[in-house]
């Protein structure tokens, strides 16, 4: 396949695809049509169902008046005939026959009556419906007038088109157009396609073998994608320039995508760091206060002993000097810390034996004598 036919197989499915838009517009303005004709067509189809009903009802009408005068012409034969009557047995029989005639006749000209009524509302509804009718058809009349010439106009250029396409497709070989027609019967609009600047086909984007590859760019073989089925053809400078526009329009479109995600994500660790910022703050404000330490009996009092205090346990006891005794008379018993002291410090039990001996001579000493019998 050369060049030229390349080239004239292309601009032959250029053709063929602007036919097949045109007919695809052409075929288009049957609903627009249909839809414009809708109201139009409804408002017809009921005067013509009411123009039917009318016609039979006058047509019912007519027949009811008709039977109306023969009855009446038979009521008047009747009312004669018993003017000529000979007997009474005849008289009964003409007045009965007379009497079932008559009820006929009322019968049917109370239905003539109401036949007069239908036709009377039949008429005014036709009117209205007549001028409904005639109102929309002169609403849709401009736009179906417009729509009918542009159908007119896509016909015509699809016609010139079809011819247009015949003389072209007549200078072509005749094997090649062949095939390509074979490529189009199927419903398809796209019978050649050009390598993609990867080397894939332009139409079903399977990659194409390197080797057929460089077929289809240096020799004139007809070769045909193994995907698809289109005719291959090399790159054209319009579909490079086409694939580095679309590969810089992705490159944009990823940048775009890359830098508000990256924005995304310094939004969420903005967040996520003023969250924690809030939570110690929370939980500095609701922390308990410290309580005292507990105050140890070494530093409640740090002063040192006075002299003669013996200290146990952290306690002190002083030593009661003389001028420190109980006052005379009252009985001092052995405190708890005397016997804590005994107990816990033997070394000092002497002492405080002395000590508490002393106390209790003193004591017996202040007690008055009681006075004898030779007193």
């Amino acid at each position: 396949m050369t060049p030229q036919t390349r080239t004239s197989l292309k601009d032959l499915q250029d053709l063929d695809q602007e036919i097949a838009a045109v007919r695809l517009t052409s075929e288009g303005f049957e609903p627009l049509l249909e839809e414009v004709d809708a109201p139009v067509l409804r408002l017809e189809q009921e005067v013509e169902a009411l123009e039917k009903r009318l016609t039979d009802i006058k047509l019912e009408e007519n027949r009811i008046e008709l039977t109306i005068e023969e009855r009446r012409v038979r009521a008047a034969k009747l009312q004669g005939r018993m003017e000529a009557v000979r007997n009474v047995r005849e008289e009964a029989a003409v007045h009965a026959e007379l009497e079932m005639v008559r009820r006929a006749l009322a019968s049917e000209e109370q239905e003539a009556l109401s036949l007069l009524d239908q036709i009377k509302r039949l008429e005014e509804r036709h009117e209205e419906q007549e001028a409904a009718y005639r109102e929309a058809l002169a609403e849709v009349e401009p736009r179906r007038k417009t729509l009918v010439q542009e159908q007119a106009e896509t016909e015509s250029k699809l016609e010139t088109l079809q011819a247009d396409r015949d003389a072209f497709a007549a200078g072509i070989d005749s094997g090649e157009r062949r095939i390509y027609d074979s490529i189009m019967a199927g419903a398809r609009d796209v019978a050649l396609a050009e390598l993609t600047q990867d080397g894939a086909c332009g139409n079903c984007y399977n990659i194409v073998p390197l080797q057929i590859q460089n077929r289809i760019r240096h020799t004139e073989e007809m070769i045909r994608c193994e995907g698809c089925g289109v005719i291959l053809t090399p790159e054209s400078a319009q579909g490079l320039a086409l694939a580095q526009e679309e590969e810089a329009r992705i490159g944009r479109a990823l940048r775009a995508s890359t830098d508000q995600r990256d924005a995304e994500r310094v939004a969420v660790s903005e967040a996520d760091a003023l969250e924690e910022a809030e939570e110690v703050a929370a939980k500095e404000g609701s922390t308990p206060e410290a309580a005292p330490e507990e105050t140890t009996l070494e530093e409640i009092d740090t002063d040192p002993a006075p002299s003669g205090a013996l200290a146990l346990g952290g306690l002190i006891f002083e030593d009661i000097s003389a001028e420190e005794r109980p006052v005379e008379g009252v009985a001092v018993d052995e405190s708890p810390a005397d016997k804590l002291a005994a107990e816990e410090v033997p070394a000092e039990r002497p002492r405080l034996e002395a000590a508490n001996a002393g106390e209790e001579a003193d004591a017996e000493e202040a007690e008055p004598k009681e006075p004898t019998a030779d007193a």
